[in-house]
C-alpha cells in the first residue's frame, strides 16, 4: 500500500448526523484502505439537496447516527495494493458505481443496479473520505489541474443531471422546455440545456435570486404566476425539480399533446399523486422519473467539467468551513443560497 508520510494522524474532524436536525463534527477514525480501495484528503464538498432532505427530516438511504456528504473531490493520501491511483494525486469522483453484473446493469440500466445504493460511500464532508475499489475502479477520474476542486465536486449532481437529459433525448435545438424549481438542480438543468444546445429553456420559481442565477445561466425567467402565459400549445418537455407533490400533479397542465413530463424531484416516501387520465392517455403524454445515473452519465458529466465553454460557477453560493456547516443546512433549510463548499 502506498501512503502518504506526512499522514501521521490517526483521527479526523468529521461531520456527523445524529438525527434529522442535529448535525455536529465530531473526531473519527481515519479509515484505511483495503486492496484496490483509496483514501483521499477531501479538497472541497458540495452541498446537496439530498442532504438537506436528510438533516430536514431523515432519509432512507441515509443512515443516522452517520457521516453525511457525497459530492466531493481531493488528493490521494492512501492507495491500497491494486489501487488505479497514487498518492499525491488529484482525484474527482462520485459515490457509487454499478456491480456491472446484475440484471438491470446487464440491460442498460446501471442507475438501477441492485447494489449501487447499497455499496455507496457517504462522509464528503470530513477532512478524509474511504473510496471503495468498485467505485475507485469505475467512477474515479484524475483531476486536470485546470479544473478546480470546487468544479471538480460538481459532477456527482452533474451526473444526475446527465442521467435525466439522456432519458429526455430532446431535440436539439428546437425544443421548448419548462424547469419548475430554480434550486441547485434547476439550475444545472439549465446550464445542461444550453449546453447542448437548446436555445428555449424556461426556469420558473418563486426565488427571485435563484431565478436571476438561472438568467445569468442562459433561461428566461418567470414567477410561477407567469406559467400560464408562456404556454402557447404547451412545452415540449416539463422538468419538475421541486420533489413537491403539488407541484408533481400541476406540471402535467404544461406539457404539449405528445410531449414529455419528466418528474425528477423526490417526493416523500409513501406520497401518492393522480392525474387526468384523459389528458394522459389522449394527449399522449409520456411521463419518466430518472433516478441516479450510470456510468455513461458520469462520463458525459466530467466532458461538460472539463469543458470551461460550460459554465456552472454561479451555483456556487460560497465557501464554508466544516464547522460552520450546521449552519450552512439552517440556511439552506431557510432557502438562503444554493449550493456551498464545504472546506474540510
Amino acid at each position: 500500500m502506498q501512503a502518504n508520510p506526512q499522514l501521521k494522524v490517526s483521527t479526523m474532524r468529521a461531520l456527523v448526523l445524529s438525527e434529522p436536525g442535529s448535525l455536529s463534527v465530531k473526531n473519527v477514525e481515519i479509515p484505511y484502505p483495503g486492496p484496490g480501495e483509496l483514501v483521499i484528503r477531501v479538497r472541497a464538498a458540495t452541498t446537496c439537496g439530498t442532504d438537506l432532505k436528510a438533516f430536514q427530516r431523515g432519509h432512507p438511504m441515509i443512515p443516522m447516527p452517520g457521516p453525511l456528504g457525497h459530492e466531493y473531490s481531493g488528493t490521494v493520501v492512501l492507495s491500497g495494493e491494486g489501487a488505479p491511483f497514487e498518492v499525491g494525486q488529484d482525484i474527482m469522483g462520485v459515490h457509487s458505481a454499478p456491480c456491472q453484473e446484475c440484471y438491470w446493469c446487464l440491460v442498460g440500466q446501471e442507475n438501477l443496479c441492485e447494489k449501487i445504493m447499497a455499496t455507496k460511500v457517504l462522509g464528503s464532508y470530513a477532512e478524509y473520505l474511504h473510496i471503495p475499489a468498485h467505485i475507485a475502479r469505475v467512477n474515479v477520474f484524475e483531476k486536470p489541474k485546470t479544473v478546480t476542486f470546487e468544479r471538480a465536486a460538481l459532477l456527482e449532481p452533474l451526473a444526475c443531471v446527465a442521467q435525466a437529459v439522456q432519458q429526455l433525448q430532446p431535440r436539439v435545438p428546437t425544443d421548448r422546455v419548462l424547469i419548475i424549481g430554480p434550486g441547485a438542480i434547476g439550475l444545472l438543468f439549465v446550464a445542461a440545456l444550453r449546453k447542448m444546445g437548446i436555445h428555449d429553456v424556461t426556469l420558473a420559481g418563486r426565488n427571485r435570486a435563484r431565478l436571476a442565477v438561472g438568467e445569468e445561466l442562459g433561461a428566461r425567467a418567470i414567477t410561477v404566476q407567469d406559467i400560464e402565459r408562456t404556454l402557447g400549445n404547451g412545452y415540449d418537455a416539463v422538468i419538475e425539480c421541486t420533489g413537491s407533490v403539488e407541484v408533481w400533479e400541476s406540471s402535467i397542465n404544461y406539457v404539449r399533446r405528445g410531449g414529455k413530463l419528466m418528474l425528477f424531484g423526490g417526493c416523500p416516501k409513501g406520497t401518492h399523486v393522480a392525474f387526468d387520465t384523459n389528458r394522459v392517455h389522449y394527449d399522449q403524454i409520456s411521463i419518466m422519473s430518472p433516478f441516479h445515473f450510470g456510468t455513461s452519465a458520469v462520463k458525459l458529466a466530467r466532458e461538460w467539467l472539463l469543458d470551461f465553454g460550460f459554465v456552472v460557477e454561479p451555483v456556487l453560493s460560497g465557501d464554508r468551513a466544516l464547522e460552520d456547516a450546521p449552519l450552512v443546512f439552517e440556511e439552506l433549510k431557510a432557502g438562503k443560497g444554493l449550493k456551498y463548499v464545504i472546506r474540510p
